[in-house]
């Protein structure tokens, strides 16, 4: 089995990286700011918004902690959960036997089945950042719940 436990380091760096999923909204948080300026110089009433909405995602951005939770590449998946912060699981799509994506109040989580039976589960905050990708690579191996 080609799936693997391995250090960040020594993640290879071929295939190249299609999509990189963070926690923190980058893209986000920087029209926030574009938005809070153009708030800030368009008018007094809003202009206190605007410096709320700078000030907001100016502390997000530089304050608050960021980590990956996976990326993507045309071969495998790099997921970013392992209890050491050092090491990664390299997942690769035709290693994979099943995938289900579980909504929860919280955090939604993705189930990943191996060929050997083993489960990884990836925790993520937006479906959209998931289930394109592993439908894309994946496809036909995803797992619904049967309701009866």
């Amino acid at each position: 089995m080609k799936s693997k436990t391995i250090k960040q380091r020594n993640i290879p760096s071929y295939p190249y990286i299609i999509k990189s999923i963070r926690v923190k909204p980058i893209e986000i948080l920087m029209l926030m700011i574009i938005i809070g300026f153009i708030l800030l110089f368009s008018s007094e009433d809003f202009a206190m918004i605007g410096v709320l909405m700078i000030s907001l995602s100016t502390f997000s951005l530089l304050v608050l902690p960021d980590a990956r939770i996976i990326d993507y590449t045309n071969e495998y998946a790099i997921i970013y959960n392992c209890a050491d912060k050092n090491e990664c699981k390299l997942i690769y799509w035709d290693e994979i036997l099943s995938w289900q994506y579980k909504w929860h109040t919280d955090k939604d989580q993705m189930l990943i089945e191996l060929i050997d039976y083993s489960i990884e589960v990836v925790d993520t905050y937006k479906r959209s950042t998931m289930i394109p990708y592993f439908k894309k690579y994946a496809p036909g191996k995803e797992k619904t719940s049967r309701k009866k």
